[in-house]
């Protein structure tokens, strides 16, 4: 709380109370229609003010309240930092962007004409071992096992491609994992030491880690998921994680988050030239303008970052660099409410008060 309390203080004083009104009734509804447990919602606007709350219960057994220092499972903002240590490589000359897979592995198909780019900004057209049916039925029948990132990628490449390499855009986890394990190549290191010497500690993200096991540290929210071969109801916080690796296995707080979304939208690790490299937008379908995907960060209707589910979590991080203005929303739950997940929509509603002109779909 400290922390927070000094990150509020230190970018403006807390909004105004009308403004204050009209956020609060906003996560209200949009918290409401989520039916989501609990939810750690955090937004800073450079002289506008700051906005901080928790709603609901991070654990519907005890019905323990929220707690703004929860730690959540981030899922996909993991690629985040996959994408930075990928630029960060780049910039120490120890791998290229547009080197070819197959400079490190020999046995993906296409690996001569896919790149390192490719597999970063979703364009390599491997197909993603979590649409695979088959492999969802024995990942969801024992949430205790053990993936190696070698086994998912072989998931993944065992069906046709989606496209040939470069021409066309699918959102990949296998592209994510296959980088891993060629990041690990280069540094000659665990992804989990390399991301805590080059991002983790410079930042001082102290409250980001790669679990041990199926653990998360303390305190944490307890997730809810209907991802079950029943479609019932499960608690989903001690799934052990090793099955989304370097695609989605990072666990982190709000604090962190807002730390870390700053700090790789405006490419403070990075060189100019790399960070052009992470915002050049691949607008091909489904994907248009207004929202696009780089390398390892989208951008929507203004707002840059990345949003992240795991079962039985679902997180939003995003910065508006017009107005340096930084949103987190963090919910214990993945349970859609209609077609929308809860983190997106709920940041959606509030963005419709803090930034109308910049709301992201």
């Amino acid at each position: 709380m400290a922390l927070l309390a000094a990150m509020a203080t230190a970018i403006a004083a807390d909004m105004l109370p009308e403004r204050r009104a009209a956020i609060d009734a906003a996560l209200g509804k949009a918290f409401a229609a989520s039916k989501a447990p609990g939810v750690v919602v955090g937004i800073w606007i450079p002289g506008e003010g700051s906005y901080i709350a928790i709603r609901g219960v991070s654990d519907v057994k005890t019905r323990q309240p929220m707690r703004v220092e929860d730690h959540f499972r981030i899922g996909s903002i993991t690629k985040t930092f996959t994408a930075t240590l990928l630029l960060i490589l780049a910039d120490e000359k120890k791998l290229g962007l547009d080197d070819p897979v197959s400079k490190y592995v020999a046995w993906v198909a296409n690996g001569d004409k896919i790149t390192l780019r490719m597999l970063a900004d979703m364009t390599s057209g491997l197909h993603s071992y979590t649409e695979d049916d088959a492999w969802v039925k024995i990942a969801f029948s024992n949430f205790k096992r053990v993936w190696t990132p070698r086994e998912l990628v072989d998931v993944g490449i065992k069906s046709p491609p989606d496209f040939p390499p470069g021409q066309g855009w699918h959102y990949s986890n296998t592209s994510y994992v296959l980088l891993g394990m060629i990041l690990e190549r280069v540094t000659g290191k665990k992804i989990q030491d390399s991301f805590a010497e080059k991002i983790f500690r410079p930042l001082k993200l102290m409250q980001t880690s790669w679990p041990v096991g199926d653990a998360l540290p303390k305190p944490y929210a307890h997730g809810t998921t209907a991802q079950t071969l029943d479609d019932k109801l499960d608690d989903a916080t001690n799934r052990n994680p090793s099955w989304a690796f370097t695609a989605g296995e990072l666990v982190s707080t709000l604090a962190d988050l807002y730390t870390w979304v700053v700090s790789y939208t405006t490419g403070s690790l990075v060189s100019p030239e790399m960070q052009k490299q992470r915002l050049t937008w691949m607008t091909m379908p489904p994907n248009a303008p207004e929202r696009a995907y780089g390398i390892g960060v989208g951008i929507d209707h203004g707002w840059l970052g990345h949003t992240g589910e795991l079962p039985g979590y679902n997180c939003s991080a995003f910065y508006l660099p017009e107005k340096k203005a930084v949103m987190v929303v963090m919910v214990n739950s993945d349970i859609p409410a209609g077609k929308n997940n809860p983190a997106p929509t709920i940041m959606k509603a509030l963005a419709q008060v803090v930034t109308p002109e910049n709301v992201p779909q």
